[in-house]
């Protein structure tokens, strides 16, 4: 446990040098390629500015334009400042006032090729995002860039699903494969920054399926959780960085199958992850503050006082409802009413194969894995007002309730899932 502690503490110092450095030679790419290819796909660009849903009337099908629209502001633009400044300030044009401003119409104003008239600078996060993206439209454009990920992601889905099955793990397969369509799983594909998390989520279970075994020797889960928490922090733009600590942790339950110890492996893996990402999201405004002048973490701050705040004017309590249905809203049409329908009735077939006394004797197992189902209820209170204005991608995070639930009910059903697993390898 020693050597442990003192293994991660060292990774844990190294995730931000290496961070900066990833930035800054990025920022070293010239822009006059990277700005034509973004420019070829700059009708797509222009065409979605104000229509951000893959489907009407369906708020949930976000894809980020206005997000995805100022990382490529953060990726073609070139005022003149060194690599090192515009990593640790990340400048951008800026058209309109702040109550007014549109990333899209500043993209576009800026690959027209007009005159900078504002310039502002956006230090809050690290945007990790630039050290794939920027190579990434150096030699294709956006459009490119959308169908890549389509591609990718199915990859990483398919790989992880097929790995878990042969090693005795199809449960945990399936009921991974069921939580996706409540994270809007189709909808990431067209999305640079709904796409992150989602990345994020598919390569820790990929990682998992293949090493789980040789991470649960010598503490390697906890040097696994702090570099999630740190790559988490160092990509994410707060969109629904929880999946990236419930996912893998249910996963992570599911894979050692010990009973004893799971209140503990869930409290030290959420703290461990939670050091680093903090750790990892704080250390930028320190290495602003320290470099620039610019005192980052006192807006940090203040925008994380703001985000955590209660919703609603009506107390912390009674706006927490009103965050509830904006989250959970976007499953109550007849489209996830199929999908969950569909869910229950596998997950009951299964149950009844098992035999129902059987099945649930051995209930009190599971509880472990539900109350991490429960962890977006809380994220959703604490985080409140980020919650609450920004539903459309914070109710991703109801895919953790969905995992967790149906894991837990098909957990000791009676499948030749061990044995399989064990006559495979």
């Amino acid at each position: 446990m020693k050597k442990a502690i003192i293994k991660n503490l060292i990774i844990l110092l190294l995730m931000p040098i290496a961070g900066l450095i990833l930035l800054l030679l990025v920022h070293l790419l010239p822009t006059s390629k990277i700005t034509a290819n973004v420019n070829s796909s700059a009708e797509s660009i222009k065409a979605e500015c104000e229509d951000e849903l893959i489907i009407d009337d369906y708020h949930a099908t976000l894809i980020g334009n206005f997000t995805d629209c100022l990382m490529l502001q953060l990726s073609v633009y070139d005022g003149g400042h060194s690599a090192f400044d515009q990593a640790l300030n990340l400048y951008r044009n800026e058209v309109g006032n702040e109550e007014e401003w549109c990333p899209g119409l500043s993209l576009t104003d800026y690959l027209n090729g007009a005159p900078t008239k504002l310039e502002v600078s956006y230090p809050r996060y690290w945007h990790g995002y630039l050290v794939i993206l920027k190579p990434l439209l150096l030699f294709t454009s956006l459009n490119s860039v959308r169908l890549l990920n389509a591609g990718l992601q199915m990859i990483l889905l398919a790989a992880s699903l097929i790995l878990f099955s042969k090693k005795g793990h199809s449960k945990l397969a399936f009921s991974f494969a069921a939580s996706l369509p409540f994270m809007f799983f189709f909808s990431s594909f067209a999305s640079l920054s709904l796409s992150v998390c989602m990345y994020i989520v598919l390569i820790e279970m990929l990682l998992l399926s293949l090493f789980y075994e040789k991470l649960s020797e010598n503490e390697g889960y906890m040097t696994f959780f702090l570099i999630s928490g740190c790559v988490t922090a160092y990509f994410d733009f707060l969109t629904y960085p929880l999946v990236t600590l419930a996912f893998p942790l249910i996963a992570v339950l599911a894979l050692k199958e010990e009973t004893k110890k799971n209140y503990l492996s869930i409290l030290k893996y959420s703290v461990v992850w939670g050091i680093g990402y903090v750790f990892m999201w704080a250390s930028k405004w320190i290495i602003a503050l320290i470099f620039t002048g610019k005192n980052t973490i006192a807006d940090a701050i203040s925008t994380i006082s703001a985000r955590t705040s209660s919703a609603t004017e009506g107390g912390r309590i009674a706006g927490y409802f009103k965050v509830l249905k904006n989250n959970i809203s976007p499953f109550a049409n007849r489209a996830f009413a199929l999908l969950t329908l569909l869910i229950i009735a596998i997950v009951i077939v299964l149950i009844i194969k098992n035999g129902l006394k059987k099945h649930f004797d051995g209930f009190a197992q599971r509880i472990p894995v539900i109350l991490i189902g429960l962890i977006p209820f809380v994220w959703w209170f604490v985080a409140a007002n980020h919650s609450y204005e920004h539903a459309a991608f914070t109710c991703r995070n109801f895919a953790i309730f969905v995992f967790a639930i149906v894991f837990a009910l098909i957990k000791d059903a009676a499948l030749t899932d061990k044995k399989e697993g064990d006559s495979n390898s």
